[in-house]
């Protein structure tokens, strides 16, 4: 018993015909398709390159220790506020053996005292190298965003160029289908077929070459953000601040020779304020017992200065002198090469804009040239070795818009990055 009512026989053979163009129609429809987009698609479960950096972030050495390292700079700083220069002593003595037997119980505390001179230049000093740790954390995490950038970016361009190599793949064996059945019709010789074979061939083993590089990309960029890597990636370029073109004082490099600049002062103003020791407070008590039970005791308070100590702290002030030199020739060296870098970053971006707008057109043309050679092929009115031509034009033509789209964005990431600007 029939499920379905029979179609007529005139509906049928209509059917049979409509399905059979529609089958023939497939090579066409996958010749003329418009190439799948570049980069790796993004999803729900994509990562961006800000989230990328957070994650790269998270895991880095000195981003777990930096809370040890404030309560370190906070107790030194603490310490550098303290009346005392350094740990109090005890010392006590005991003497005997006199002639009338009586013994001598001595004890005394001392202290080193820090003036208030000498505190200020220590903790001028000890805060100057918390905001050298604070500058340099700055610079480490720019650092760290600049090989997240540049890996992000290299695992888009390796999965865009592995689209493009699939669909070169397809194409190829579309070619080889065709190229089989005019062979099979007698129109062309077998080794158009066999042409068209190791073409196929040829493309497939250059997808794996490409499928490899996106392999080491994605290691490179898991070594950064760990498994995540594996993960989609979002092809959303990063935001361009307009109001940032010119290199701030707040660049991290910039901020980090300026902090080090002022520590190298600091210390200068250490070593040359600093030549003597710190003063020592000294109070002592006696205790005499003689053979005939009397006892007699004694107070003492004590101070000590030392001086002299000016050709000791020579040494120290020429190194200061020396570091505080180099720092602030460092300065404008630092913004030089930071204005140079920027300058260059823009100028890649621009350059990348006007190669898209030339790459764009040239994909369009060689697309309508390759599609109008591959329906006079089928209709045997063209040969084999210019449709490959057609077709490798056309590959050449995808590939080098999907670099350049990618570059495009990698510049913006790398104008970010000149300026000091984290994802």
């Amino acid at each position: 018993m029939c499920l379905f009512p029979r179609a007529p026989v005139g509906a049928r053979s209509l059917l049979v015909i409509a399905m059979c163009a529609s089958i023939a129609a497939l090579p066409v429809a996958a010749q003329n398709a418009p190439p799948v987009p570049t980069g790796v698609t993004a999803s729900a479960a994509s990562i961006s390159i800000a989230e990328a950096f957070q994650l790269a972030l998270a895991q880095q050495p000195w981003t777990l220790a930096a809370s040890e390292r404030q309560r370190e700079l906070q107790a030194r700083e603490a310490l550098a506020d303290s009346w005392l220069a350094d740990s109090p002593t005890i010392a006590s003595g005991l003497k005997t053996g006199n002639r009338d037997g009586a013994r001598e119980l001595e004890v005394e505390i001392s202290a080193p005292i820090a003036t208030a001179s000498r505190r200020s230049l220590q903790r001028a000093s000890v805060r100057g190298e918390s905001s050298v740790y604070t500058a340099n954390l700055a610079q480490l995490s720019l650092k760290l965003a600049g090989e997240v950038r540049d890996a992000y970016w290299a695992v888009q361009l390796a999965a865009s160029e592995l689209v493009l190599a699939d669909d070169e793949v397809k194409r190829s064996e579309v070619v080889a289908a065709d190229s089989a059945r005019r062979t099979a019709a007698g129109d062309s010789a077998r080794v158009d077929t066999l042409q068209a074979d190791l073409n196929v061939q040829t493309l497939r083993s250059t997808r794996v070459e490409v499928e490899q590089r996106l392999l080491v990309a994605r290691q490179v960029l898991r070594g950064l953000i760990g498994d995540a890597a594996s993960r989609g990636l979002s092809d959303r370029a990063e935001a361009r601040d307009g109001s940032a073109q010119q290199i701030r004082d707040e660049h991290p490099a910039l901020l980090l020779a300026t902090q080090t600049s002022q520590l190298a002062r600091a210390k200068l103003s250490e070593a040359s304020g600093l030549t003597n020791g710190a003063p020592t407070v000294s109070f002592a008590l006696t205790n005499e017992r003689s053979n005939g039970g009397g006892n007699a005791s004694t107070a003492r308070i004590g101070i000590s200065v030392p001086f002299g100590g000016s050709q000791r702290a020579a040494p120290r002030i020429a190194q200061a002198s020396a570091e505080l030199a180099e720092a602030q020739a460092s300065i404008p060296l630092q913004r030089q090469h930071l204005q140079a870098e920027a300058a260059s970053a823009q100028a890649a971006v621009t350059s990348a804009e006007r190669r898209i707008s030339a790459l764009t057109e040239r994909e369009r043309l060689a697309n309508e040239v390759a599609t109008l050679y591959a329906k006079a092929y089928r209709l045997g009115e063209l040969d084999l070795p210019t449709r490959l031509r057609a077709e490798g034009e056309r590959a050449n033509a995808s590939l080098a818009l999907s670099r350049a789209r990618i570059e495009l964005k990698h510049a913006i990431s790398r104008v970010n990055q000149s300026l000091g600007l984290l994802p």
